[in-house]
């Protein structure tokens, strides 16, 4: 039953991936994704410091720091990602994170892969090759888009191996608020880079930033949740990489009332082809699962 809460979590981020995207045709930047999305999080998650049973090992504050900065690249990426190309690309792409985690391991640590997983591996690429080939009519853009979306994968595949590597030594209640606390002040250390002049947006373009940033606190503090307290990580990221079969259905739907012109600009039969890709990589990922990664 507490699955249903990381499938509410999947649909909520796809449809703010959605509301961002509108937010950006309104006028908002790069800037008001990354820095005030980013502290609306930090601010959501610091008061679990106040009920966390574990002492702070402060001599350790470095690690939810690294943590921090990777996650900083991936969602700087996934921003990039949304303001250049279709959600219905960008947030199905997401997906992949599960494999990148296996690659890492198999990369970095030496983990050997088993058949399962490399088959795994192959759904999951075939399904990247799918999404990128839509859409040839602007196809320096929508490889810029699958470039970045599957470069956010990446660094959230990262951020993942860090959480649990580090969490655990650390207490998850300590390390998550010191993260997103970390992730918050990172975000606005980049301000000097954009200049201040470019947290000005249009009026009518904040209640968009607004109801995204809210919409991605709501669905990070769901899965965080879900997995502190029943303990089934794996479940979790299963059903929460339905978010990019949710990004097409939304799309598809509701997407003429949120200035969402992505199902007559890319056509119907391109519109399937990124569901296939869609569903490729969500098999992909319930394939690298039932072999145990």
């Amino acid at each position: 039953m507490h699955l249903l809460l990381p499938l509410f979590a999947a649909v909520v981020f796809a449809l703010g991936s959605m509301v961002y995207k509108r937010a950006f045709t309104e006028g908002a930047g790069v800037v008001h994704a990354l820095v005030v999305n980013n502290l609306v999080l930090g601010l959501i998650f610091l008061p679990l410091l106040a009920i966390s049973p574990d002492p702070v090992p402060w001599s350790l504050a470095h690690l939810p720091v690294v943590t921090a900065s990777v996650f900083v690249v991936g969602h700087l990426l996934n921003v990039l990602a949304l303001q250049s190309g279709d959600v219905s690309v960008a947030t199905p792409l997401l997906g992949a994170k599960v494999i990148f985690v296996a690659l890492v391991g198999w990369c970095a640590f030496g983990v050997r892969l088993n058949a399962g997983q490399w088959l795994a591996a192959a759904l999951a690429t075939a399904g990247v090759l799918a999404m990128g080939l839509t859409d040839r009519r602007t196809s320096g853009r929508l490889g810029l888009t699958t470039a970045t979306a599957l470069g956010s994968a990446a660094a959230f595949a990262f951020t993942d191996v860090m959480i649990q590597t580090w969490g655990s030594r650390f207490g998850v209640m300590n390390f998550l608020p010191l993260q997103f606390a970390a992730l918050a002040i990172l975000s606005m250390a980049t301000l000097p880079f954009f200049g201040l002049r470019s947290l000005r947006a249009p009026r009518a373009a904040w209640k968009w930033i607004a109801g995204a940033a809210a919409l991605s606190a709501i669905q990070a503090l769901t899965i965080t949740g879900t997995i502190a307290v029943w303990r089934d990580a794996a479940g979790v990221n299963v059903v929460y990489a339905t978010r990019g079969l949710w990004s097409i259905a939304l799309v598809w739907v509701a997407g003429p009332y949120l200035g969402n012109t992505e199902r007559h600009t890319a056509g119907s039969r391109q519109m399937l082809q990124r569901l296939l890709g869609a569903t490729l990589i969500l098999l992909a990922v319930v394939l690298t699962f039932r072999q145990g990664v």
